[in-house]
């Protein structure tokens, strides 16, 4: 650890919160602190900057990694390797660096430190009351149900689905007349995916269409769609839920959904196929 006693005091009593002090230098900064109430009070704001940013750090990271930059990273190509020490360093350095947890981390810390750096910068006071991080409103929709849903059927062998592929003319009249809508079984075998069946879901209290599909990785994706009263036609809504990746989008009064692993890069090319046959 560095001599930090040439420094600001207020350098000197972050490191002091950071643990990046000497030992002698740390008794010195604790004597400050219990005997000069400017050093205390500028010592509190630190601790309350630092907790706050911790805090806003660690809600940042519960944000989901946006489906795109899953699929540009599980597009990328693996670093070479090379011969020397350095390189191979800089190489495991970088491939670190495009996992999706790093980048979010890195980008918060970007953020977090910024804005307590220009706060504490421009002398901003801090009140001393329990910080409480301001949160929108959590509201559950009808993906919410299915990405639950397909995390348990989606573990399924022998009951993976209610109706088996071999009767795909009468799923197509049981979903028919139990949701509303009419549909044609898309034809996915082009892109790997093999036909497995289907079920019906209940979602917000409506039933819901479940198309499934094996792909090649042996994982589960699902097609499934309802009614819900609207008219509008919109573009597609990446979404991810966890492990539970969504692609949705509505044509007419019907809402429908593509999903599967949040790791699937090929989520929205899918969904985009599903809408032209459908």
């Amino acid at each position: 650890m560095n001599d930090l006693r040439k420094q600001p005091l207020d350098v000197r009593l972050s490191a002091l919160l950071d643990g990046e002090v000497q030992h002698d230098e740390k008794e010195e900064l604790e004597r400050l602190i219990a005997t000069n109430s400017e050093a205390r009070e500028l010592y509190d704001r630190l601790k309350r900057g630092s907790e706050i940013g911790n805090i806003a750090f660690e809600e940042f990271l519960k944000e989901p990694v946006p489906l795109a930059l899953v699929r540009k990273i599980k597009k990328t190509e693996p670093p070479q390797q090379n011969a020397s020490r350095s390189n191979g360093l800089r190489s495991h350095f970088v491939s670190a660096l495009m996992q999706p947890q790093a980048m979010a981390a890195c980008l918060a810390l970007l953020v977090v430190g910024g804005g307590i750096g220009y706060f504490l910068g421009a002398g901003s006071y801090v009140p001393d009351v329990p910080v409480q991080m301001a949160q929108a409103p959590v509201q559950k929709n009808w993906l919410d149900d299915i990405a639950a849903y397909h995390r348990v059927y989606a573990r399924q062998q022998r009951h993976l689905a209610e109706v088996p592929p071999s009767e795909a003319d009468h799923i197509v009249s049981w979903l028919t007349d139990s949701v509303g809508v009419g549909f044609k079984l898309p034809d996915l075998a082009p892109d790997g995916l093999e036909f497995k069946g289907a079920r019906l879901l209940v979602a917000q209290g409506k039933p819901v269409a479940q198309l499934l599909y094996r792909n090649q990785e042996n994982d589960i994706i699902a097609i499934c769609f309802m009614k819900n009263g609207d008219s509008t036609d919109d573009g597609f809504d990446e979404t991810i839920k966890d492990d539970i990746g969504l692609v949705s989008w509505h044509k007419g009064a019907v809402a429908y959904v593509v999903v599967g692993p949040s790791s699937e890069a090929t989520l929205t090319k899918i969904a985009e196929k599903v809408s032209t046959q459908i």
